[in-house]
């Protein structure tokens, strides 16, 4: 039993694929599978206007397959696929410089998926925060926050009104006067009546 590499092209109508496409695809991989072929890579290409009309459809969908299989099959895969009503048209060949060919499509297909996971991954990213500048107007509104800051710690220590101060009485300066003569008269009247005091009992004393 000989293997080697194949390429497989089939031709599926635009709006069957459009509609039913998950399942044609697994038409079309049961077809090459179930004749013991391995698929080594596929791939479906966009919807495209035909050359010319196949079969009365002028826009169609291509999968291609990339598969490796024994060469005594490969005329009963073509058979079942003639069988097989989704399928418009399909070419298999087999040729030396599938190998590369097979694995350019391999490549560009993860650079694909590796641009739209990047894209992806940039579009969901939020966005930076921008910083924001101190201008002229911000200072000068720091300062005076700053000062009416210190104009409410003063504040604190004030009445809020005249009516909220608890004011202790004090007296006016006629009165602290007055009260100060007062004293002053106490002391030298109680310092006469000591001196006579004494007087007389010296008297006494020498008589």
């Amino acid at each position: 039993m000989t293997e080697r590499l194949y390429e497989g092209l089939f031709l599926v109508a635009a709006t069957e694929a459009a509609s039913e496409w998950s399942e044609i695809e697994v038409q079309i991989r049961a077809l090459i599978e179930n004749h013991g072929a391995t698929i080594e890579y596929a791939e479906r290409w966009p919807e495209q206007r035909l050359a010319y009309p196949v079969k009365g459809v002028k826009r169609g969908v291509y999968f291609l397959a990339y598969f490796t299989s024994d060469t005594g099959v490969i005329a009963s895969i073509r058979s079942d696929g003639q069988l097989n009503e989704k399928i418009l048209r399909m070419l298999i060949i087999q040729e030396d410089f599938l190998e590369v060919e097979m694995a350019k499509r391999k490549e560009a297909a993860a650079r694909s998926v590796e641009s739209a996971a990047r894209s992806a991954a940039e579009a969901n990213k939020p966005p930076a925060e921008a910083a924001e500048p101190t201008t002229r107007s911000e200072a000068t509104d720091e300062g005076d926050t700053g000062e009416t800051a210190k104009e409410a710690v003063v504040a604190e220590d004030l009445p809020a009104t005249s009516s909220d101060a608890q004011v202790e009485p004090v007296e006016t300066p006629t009165e602290a006067e007055a009260s100060v003569e007062d004293v002053v008269e106490d002391v030298v009247e109680d310092a006469a009546d000591e001196a006579v005091e004494e007087v007389a009992s010296t008297e006494e004393e020498t008589q």
